[in-house]
Formats: structure tokens, sequence, C-alpha cells
């Protein structure tokens, strides 16, 4: 528990040194530039903004009701949309997101469902992602792919890396179903070198993580064979959750007046963003997302792009911490209340 705790203030110290920064950074910006982009900003875009986001938590939210309707029972959305906020919440104050799905299962098990459900459920959803999100860089690749080699090489390259760890990912997964042994043997071959190496302190406890995870994704992964239909549908949940959060920062370039590009040059050009920083073990890409918005959006936002990062950065990210610390403070002391009411009722009784 301290570990965790250590863990989750460095993450919050580095988010902290990471908003300083991006003020030093404005500082050395031009004034002009920025005054001439607020001259141009339209609100109602702001507010378009913002209704994208609303949908992306939604669907987020409509994706975990989704999956838990076929593999446990049919729960309030209101209860999947508040755990898919808590998950956003964790994932983003995280490195690699790396606490989100574990939160997500702690708030499932108070809800009185299995430990072993909510992590197949959690599972399944991380499954399905992963297929979406791999599907939107093919399907950009295929419209956009020439265009962006030419003229955006770094962007292309960084983004195609991203994509091949996430495709890797899958390839994991379902190498699970086909032979779970076999994944397991190069699992502990790997954990065994970076051992040796001193990258990993703990051999054996790493070992029965592993185990366990290549366990969990198995089942998860059994799952979605079994309901193939059902898993359809949430790919397309999924799917579409995406879009509305890569659409954000067109609705930005929209707000500033801007109409040379079009919607698929800028959705594809954040898509590639999401990619190339995906993996940069950061709590929420911090300092990644800012440094790459500003490197490859310059092209589209011109002398807004400064404040365009900060309008676009402080929806799609710093939004999400506050929202989720304040729901995540009114939900402990809703637990504590019932708790205590519960064992008034035990202590009368």
């Amino acid at each position: 528990m301290a570990k965790k705790k250590k863990t989750r203030l460095f993450s919050l110290i580095y988010i902290g040194v990471t908003i300083v920064a991006i003020v030093l950074i404005g500082l050395f910006a031009d004034v002009n530039d920025i005054a001439d982009a607020f001259e141009r900003f339209s609100v109602w875009w702001l507010l378009a903004c913002l209704g994208a986001l609303l949908l992306y938590w939604l669907t987020d939210g409509l994706l975990l009701h989704d999956i838990t309707a076929y593999m446990y029972k049919r729960e309030p959305l209101a209860r999947s949309i508040k755990i898919g906020l808590i998950g956003l919440y964790y994932g983003a104050v995280t490195p690699l997101a790396s606490g989100g799905q574990p939160m997500q299962v702690v708030y499932m098990k108070r809800n009185k469902m299995p430990v072993g459900t909510a992590t197949c459920i959690v599972c399944i959803k991380f499954v399905i992602y992963e297929l979406s999100l791999c599907a939107i860089y093919v399907i950009a690749m295929l419209f956009r792919g020439v265009y962006y080699y030419t003229n955006f090489h770094e962007a292309f390259w960084l983004a195609t890396f991203g994509f091949v760890i996430n495709l890797a990912s899958v390839f994991f997964i379902i190498l699970t179903i086909v032979n779970k042994k076999l994944v397991f043997r190069i699992g502990c071959w790997l954990i065994r070198i970076l051992a040796r190496v001193k990258a990993v302190t703990d051999r054996d406890k790493t070992l029965a993580n592993f185990e366990k995870t290549i366990d969990d994704y198995h089942t998860a992964a059994s799952y979605i064979s079994r309901y193939k239909l059902r898993a359809v549908g949430s790919f397309l949940i999924s799917f579409v959750n995406l879009v509305f959060f890569f659409v954000i920062p067109y609705l930005v370039y929209l707000a500033f007046g801007n109409r040379e590009f079009n919607l698929l040059d800028i959705f594809t050009m954040q898509a590639f963003v999401y990619l190339a920083v995906s993996f940069v073990p950061t709590p929420g890409g911090s300092g990644a997302a800012e440094g790459g918005f500003l490197l490859f959006f310059r092209p589209f936002f011109g002398g807004s792009t400064y404040i365009a990062m900060l309008i676009w950065r402080s929806l799609t990210y710093y939004l999400m911490l506050l929202v989720g610390s304040l729901l995540v403070v009114f939900n402990e002391v809703l637990s504590m209340r019932r708790i205590k009411n519960e064992q008034a009722e035990e202590t009368e009784n």
C-alpha cells in the first residue's frame, strides 16, 4: 500500500512539473499570435469540444456496460459510467495507464461482483480497445498514409512504432488462446533474462504475476470467441468511443476559425500522436503528449498552436484529473457512510 501511495505521489509530482513546464514555454510564446488567435476564437466550437468529450466518457461507460451485460448481468448504466470514469482517472495518474484496470476491478468488487468476473470484463474491454485502436490506424493509413509519410515523416514512424506495440499486445492475447503454454515459456525466458540484468528485482513474483495475466487474458479471449456477435457490438462502441476522442483537436481547429485542412487530416494526426505517445512511461503521457502536439500540429494551427494545445490537453487530460478526483472522493465518502450504517445495523441486531 505504501508503495502504491509513493507511486501515485510521484505521478502527481510529475504532472505538476509538466504543468509548470507548459507555463514556462508559454512565456516565450508570441503574444501577438496569442492575441490574434483569441480574436478569431469561437466559444460555440469549444462547447462542441465539451460535447465530444462527454460523449467519449459516456461511450467508455457504455462499453463497460455492454460487456458486463453478457459477461455477468445487466448493471445500471450510471454505475458503469462511474466505474469507467474512475478507470480513466487512475489510468491518467499512473504510468502507462497501469492503475485503471485494477481500480475498476476494486470498484466492481464493492458492488458484489466476483473478482474473477470483474477481471475478465476489464480484460475483454482492453482487448476490444486494442483492436479498435489498431483498426483506426489501418483505416487512417489506407486514406492518408502516403500523405503523412511524405509530409510528416517523424509522426508517421512514431505512430507506426506505437501501432506495432499495440498490435503485439493483440497477437499476444490471440496466442494465449492458440498456445497458452508457449506464451508462458516465452515470458518466463524473457523474465529470467531481465532478472539477470537486474531489470526485474523479484523474479518469482514477476513470474507469478505474468502467469496470472496470461490466465486472465486467456479467459477473456475465450469469452470473446464464445460471444462473437456481442463482441462485434462492443468493438463498434469502442471504435466510436475513440472517434469522439480523436475528433476533439479538429473541433479546436475550427474554434480558431481555421478551415484549410479537413477532418480526416487532423483526425489522422491525432491518431498518430496518440499512438506515438502510448508507449511513453509517464502518467497520461505527460510531457510527450504536450510536446507531440506542439511539434506535429504546428503546420495545422500556426501561431495558435500553443493555445490550441492548452485547450486540447485541458479538456482531454486535466479536466479528467479534476472530475475523476472529485468522483473518487465523493464515492469514498458514500462508501464509508454505507459501511458505517451497516456496522450500526449489525450492532443493533
